[in-house]
């Protein structure tokens, strides 16, 4: 086994060029690891006025503000949240990503595909994890 180290600003990441999405480059984490079939995770890149498209899947996410301000729209509800702050978006729910503010938005995305028997902790947790920027 050997340890790996990469530098986030040293990945070239790849743009983003479907439809709805804006300014957007992603860094995946895992690059490949067939025991976590039930689990991924990126880096959004997100360049100021860019977005996400708004779109839902079958699987939740939990997204954390490394950098910047990230407004998070997630069906009706529409927040602006800062680094460190932890956000919740359940599956099925159509949201979307975008960066409002003058620097580039930075965010790690996890996505957490269903598998009921592989549950970690059970806690209730708020859909947003902090305070506003």
């Amino acid at each position: 086994m050997s340890l790996t180290v990469r530098r986030l600003t040293e990945e070239p990441g790849s743009d983003e060029f479907e439809e709805g999405y804006r300014g957007v480059n992603t860094v995946w984490m895992v690059l490949r690891r067939t025991d976590l079939v039930g689990f991924s995770s990126r880096i959004f890149r997100v360049e100021p006025d860019g977005h996400t498209p708004v779109h839902a899947h079958d699987r939740g996410h939990v997204a954390t503000v490394i950098r910047g301000i990230c407004r998070v729209e997630c069906g009706s509800e529409v927040e602006e949240v800062g680094e460190g702050c932890i956000v919740t978006i359940p599956s099925s729910a159509a949201h979307r990503f975008s960066n409002p503010g003058r620097e580039r938005l930075v965010l790690l995305v996890m996505n957490l595909h269903a598998d009921p028997s592989k549950t970690v902790k059970a806690v209730s947790e708020p859909t947003i994890g902090c305070e506003g920027p």
